[in-house]
């Protein structure tokens, strides 16, 4: 089993949504909010906004270094769908994402890779 990433929302130094993303891929993410989770989305008139951008703070666990890592990037709101009475749909596109981020989520996606001779030598 995978171990679950952690998204992080923030605007300055302040963490206003902590949340596990449902779909995950290097170029953004998709997770569901409930009533209260989406007011973090809507702008200045009280609409839910697209075009919002947020500092990410995504934790994944790459299979090499230390785990959890951290990828640092821009989130942009790209779309908010009402999916159930009381749960809502977002789906962030990730911009400006910091070095070796795509490296880390592809790592944290993918499943680990053993070579044939590490198999060997376990099995004699």
């Amino acid at each position: 089993m995978m171990n679950q990433a952690t998204l992080t929302l923030m605007t300055g130094k302040d963490e206003v949504l902590k949340i596990a993303p449902e779909m995950l891929s290097a170029l953004g993410c998709e997770f569901t909010c409930n009533e209260q989770q989406v007011e973090v989305f809507r702008n200045e008139k009280g609409t839910l906004g697209l075009c919002l951008e947020f500092q990410i703070r995504l934790g994944v666990f790459p299979h090499t270094g230390p785990r959890p890592q951290y990828v640092m990037a821009i989130g942009e709101v790209v779309s908010v769908r009402r999916c159930t009475q009381s749960n809502y749909r977002i789906s962030l596109n990730f911009k400006q994402v910091s070095q070796d981020g795509y490296r880390l989520i592809a790592e944290h996606l993918s499943e680990p890779v053993f070579s044939l001779h590490q198999e060997h030598s376990k099995s004699a």
